[in-house]
């Protein structure tokens, strides 16, 4: 079987086969399109998302697992991440520190601490809202990305906030627990959470090295993992590690260290588990959508040919059918078009519900702080106690604002398919303008309208996938373009903008309420109520604000995004018109030579056809096998040591670029 390095390669060529096609027999629009998903499946990537409370040693843990012996993440036990990190592969080292106001600077990796934490950047005062890191990393090179998320739980509402934008798109959960204890409240509330979008969760147990009762916590936490989110107890791959055993084995070499952290079943987990994802969400979408263009080319075709057998008449009504769905088209670009209204409409309703959510969540955190105020009594006013209350109110506003994106997106897709519907932009136009004039195709087989495989109707939600990823992408921004800088582009990072400033504005009302708390050697318990209780006052008349602000970026880019999909519509359309008036033009001697000429285009369109049909079966198959070569062969997964060889198998691999487990 093909290694998924050659698989992507393989794809890549079918794909700028369509584009190159397309281009040679003259569908303009087509190739636009095509060169949209080239660009797209260029940079699709697959998301491995680090989460945990502060302090378990994720950012240790993920140096570990990237070979880095020079460390790209703070790893100072007084150290904590207070910045989502993205680490992707690049030809040349690049780390950049994107700022609230849309500018980046560009730091080198010895000032990174300076940019994601706590002790460099207290409170995030320089405003940074993501550090993305390039590195020539042979792990990352196929399009894994990995993401450092700030604790869960902490006082820092910034902090649950950038974790929880990220969990809609982790293709991959790394959820990091330590053995110094078991998991938490907030760790299983977010855990539940997390496993509502992403089923794919390895549990690493760092620290293994510092508690020789590791295996008790190892235990209890399997329990608490089984008891949440309701699996099996032999699917929960839970697994004790030691980062510092595996970091001392890349400075020093020794093997037996490798073999202490326990790495190699933690790296040939996690490889296994991309391994089963990539393909389908790497490679499968995006043939699929060249395919789904190629099918217009072939439909036009079939219409040409029919069109060149008929008479005249036939013909003309033909041009005049697709002439009125382009004056259709154009007049469903107005200012006054009915779709406009019905978008207009459907953002004022999400805007109106997001408001009586948004109040319910501020609601339910007075509620829950009354509770605990009664129940902790003056234990509120110690710092332990005012900071497991806040940690827990920032994870339900969070909680709170990601069920909000979630009902928001849900309704998009509904709506958008809709809309899209009564556009009747999902119809074949050729076949439906030969319908309407009543003509029956009677060409050669290879050349009529070809019946649509089952999986070509999935094939067909392509465009409308693509909306609805559009999207979700700028609802993705509603909590704070975290996730929307790095995945959805502009949309979701101007619509993010909104959401996390009202998140930071909360945050100074929380800092001058801690302080004076601190000030005191006592505080009474009705100040630390008035503090939190106005803290959520803040955060949700905030938030409330700019989510108004955020449905309104939606609806701009919505709007931009079906005015442009019926412009491409009625330039598809006016191509086909042209091309059955050219072939009008045509005298009945040379029709045979016509024909003869789209039977050739009609071949060449079959064997690329051939192709790509190859390429899916080879995908679904890689898919659904997911293996991994034996490891005598590649480095170990996830390029731990190498297991000995003879040394002329040593001597030919030492000739041959080294695969990783993964590839």
């Amino acid at each position: 079987m093909a290694t998924f390095f050659q698989l992507k390669n393989k794809a890549l060529k079918t794909i700028e086969g369509a584009y190159k096609l397309a281009n040679e027999l003259g569908y303009e629009a087509v190739a636009q399109n095509i060169e949209e998903i080239l660009k797209n499946f260029r940079n699709k990537q697959l998301m491995v998302v680090a989460a945990g409370e502060a302090r378990r040693g994720k950012s240790t843990m993920l140096n570990a697992v990237l070979n880095e012996k020079a460390p790209l993440f703070p790893v100072d036990v007084n150290v904590c991440t207070n910045v989502v990190t993205v680490v992707r592969y690049g030809a040349v080292e690049k780390i950049q520190a994107y700022l609230e106001d849309g500018k980046a600077e560009t730091i080198t990796r010895d000032q990174i601490e300076n940019y994601v934490s706590e002790k460099g950047n207290p409170n995030n005062y320089k405003n940074v809202k993501l550090l993305d890191i390039e590195i020539p990393n042979e792990l990352l090179k196929e399009g894994v990305v990995f993401v450092d998320t700030p604790g869960v739980g902490s006082l820092n509402i910034s902090h649950a906030q950038a974790t929880y934008s990220f969990l809609p798109n982790a293709d991959l959960l790394i959820f990091v627990s330590d053995a110094n204890s078991g998991f938490t409240e907030s760790e299983l509330n977010f855990l539940k959470k997390g496993y509502q979008y992403c089923k794919n969760i390895i549990f690493p147990v760092t620290k293994m090295d510092q508690n020789a009762g590791y295996p008790v916590i190892v235990e209890d936490n399997r329990e608490k993992i089984r008891k949440t989110i309701d699996i099996p107890e032999d699917e929960i791959e839970i697994i004790p590690i030691s980062s510092t055993a595996k970091l001392r084995y890349l400075e020093k070499g020794s093997k037996a260290m490798y073999l202490t952290s326990n790495y190699k079943k933690f790296e040939d987990t996690m490889w296994s588990m991309i391994a089963k994802k990539r393909a389908e969400l790497l490679i499968l979408p995006f043939v699929a959508q060249a395919k789904e263009e190629m099918l217009k080319i072939q439909d036009s075709l079939a219409a040409q040919y029919q069109l060149l057998d008929a008479d005249r008449m036939q013909a003309e009504e033909m041009v005049n059918a697709l002439n009125s769905e382009v004056k259709k088209l154009e007049r469903l670009q107005q200012e006054g078009a009915q779709w406009r209204s019905q978008l207009n409409c459907f953002c004022t309703l999400q805007n109106s519900q997001a408001s009586v959510k948004a109040q319910n969540i501020g609601t339910d955190a007075r509620s829950y702080l009354d509770s605990q105020v009664i129940e902790m009594g003056t234990k509120i006013c110690k710092e332990q106690g005012y900071t497991e209350v806040i940690g827990e109110i920032n994870n339900r506003i969070s909680c709170g604002l990601i069920e909000i994106r979630d009902e928001i997106s849900d309704n998009v897709d509904k709506e958008i398919n809709e809309i899209y519907t009564s556009l009747e932009l999902d119809l074949d136009v050729n076949k439906t303008a030969l319908e309407k004039i009543g003509f029956q195709p009677d060409g050669i087989p290879e050349i009529s309208f070809p019946k649509r495989k089952t999986s070509d109707k999935i094939v067909s939600k392509g465009r409308k996938i693509g909306v609805n990823s559009m999207g979700g992408g700028a609802i993705g921004g509603i909590l704070g373009a975290i996730a929307g800088a790095c995945i959805a582009g502009p949309l979701g990072i101007e619509a993010g903008k909104y959401i996390g400033a009202a998140l930071g504005s909360a945050l100074g009302t929380l800092k001058g309420g801690l302080e004076a708390m601190g000030t005191y050697d006592e505080v009474e318990v009705g100040f630390v109520n008035r503090t939190i209780s106005q803290y959520i006052s803040t955060s949700i008349a905030n938030v409330n604000l700019n989510l108004g602000e955020a449905i309104t970026q939606l609806r701009i880019g919505l709007t931009t995004e079906f005015e442009k999909m019926l412009k491409v519509r009625v330039r598809e359309i006016q191509e086909n018109i042209e091309r059955i008036r050219s072939n009008l033009k045509i005298s009945s001697s040379d029709i045979p030579g016509r024909q003869r000429e789209l039977e050739g285009q009609a071949a060449a369109l079959k064997a690329w056809m051939d192709m790509e049909a190859d390429v899916e079966q080879e995908v679904l198959s890689f898919k659904d096998s997911a293996a991994h070569t034996d490891g005598r062969k590649e480095t170990v997964k996830g390029g731990g040591y190498e297991d000995e060889k003879p040394q002329a198998d040593k001597k030919r691999n030492a000739e041959e670029k080294p695969e990783y487990g993964f590839l």
